[in-house]
């Protein structure tokens, strides 16, 4: 992990990666403020090799909280502009997550998904229409140019998490009979299309996709279907698979779990409850591009796991990087037991 790697014609100093985490420090507009430049200028002084942004709201309707970023509007430009800068000044890469909420956007709205299967309770979406989608398809486009002309290294689609592109990824929200829904490739013709929209508008700008590869939910992502989705995501255009997972029941607790921490498969017995990574190495022998682990990496023993079990060509530090800005700095320069660890 110590080592560069490339991508998309991008070099990256070395594959530690802040996935995205929303902290909720814009401005209620959605705009950039001093405290979110600070937050995420540190990390890149602690020489990460690769930021993800977290996620910023392609329709501002559609956020996830009070204080999410916006990338809405190209008045939102000028602010992510300073951000880019701020991140790419210390050597770190800049990229940002460009996000559609769905029906787990926080605010008195129109819930919207592939259909009226809820998420969170009492939040029953209403199924998009075609040309819905083909609106929203254009807003991910339209907030993947604004990045590119902010100054970011390129974007991260979010396709994880039950928000809208997963909702329609997953068989257990997307119960659609159209070209969305049915089979594996129909749920995924929405993910795909916008890949190739974007690379219709912007060419070869460099795109991550993040995905559920798996998920503990009646319906859910199988392994098996996390291969093929993945495969299918690849062979669209994308340059990097960041792979998450639903496995904690409490991560969507409107959820019902098909098995626990005791009844786990085998397969993710070796890693920490509740972490992705030994989905992502499962998916990265079925795939070309490179692929980001991630999940529960809050000390230099696991990454020295990872490592060993050559689990991924890029690892996610997420709580690990927000209870110690200088974690990967420390892991470098071998002073692993100054880490100072991450308190639930």
């Amino acid at each position: 992990m110590t080592k560069p790697i490339e991508f998309a014609g991008l070099t990256v100093k070395n594959r530690f990666v802040m996935p995205p985490m929303v902290r909720g420090l814009s401005s209620k507009d959605g705009s950039v403020t001093d405290a979110l430049i600070q937050h995420y200028e540190k990390r890149s002084k602690g020489q990460v090799g690769l930021i993800i942004v977290e996620a910023s709201a392609i329709a501002w309707e559609h956020r996830i909280g009070m204080k999410n970023i916006g990338i809405h509007d190209d008045n939102m430009i000028p602010g992510l502009k300073r951000l880019a800068e701020a991140i790419k000044a210390h050597g770190a890469r800049a990229f940002i997550q460009i996000n559609h909420s769905g029906s787990k956007t926080h605010f008195k709205t129109r819930y919207v998904g592939p259909s009226d299967i809820p998420v969170v309770k009492h939040k029953v979406p209403e199924p998009l229409s075609t040309d819905e989608i083909n609106d929203i398809t254009q807003m991910f486009v339209d907030a993947a140019r604004r990045a590119m002309e902010a100054g970011f290294d390129g974007v991260e689609i979010h396709g994880a998490h039950y928000y809208l592109l997963s909702e329609f990824l997953s068989g257990y929200t997307n119960r659609r009979i159209d070209d969305y829904g049915g089979t594996t490739k129909k749920k995924a013709k929405f993910s795909v299309d916008v890949i190739r929209a974007i690379r219709r508008e912007l060419g070869d700008y460099p795109l991550i996709f993040r995905m559920n590869g798996f998920e503990n939910v009646e319906n859910g992502i199988t392994m098996d279907e996390g291969i093929e989705i993945a495969r299918i995501i690849e062979g669209a255009g994308i340059d990097v698979l960041h792979i998450s997972c639903v496995v904690d029941s409490t991560f969507n607790p409107a959820l019902p779990p098909l098995f626990d921490r005791e009844t786990q498969p085998d397969f993710l017995r070796d890693y920490p409850y509740d972490s992705c990574i030994p989905i992502a190495g499962h998916i990265r022998n079925h795939v070309i591009i490179p692929v980001i682990g991630v999940g529960q990496v809050r000390d230099g023993k696991m990454v020295k796991k990872v490592m060993k079990d050559d689990m991924c060509d890029m690892l996610g530090i997420g709580r690990g990087l927000l209870a110690d800005p200088l974690f990967v700095q420390k892991i470098l320069e071998n002073r692993e037991k100054e880490i100072i660890p991450w308190k639930e």
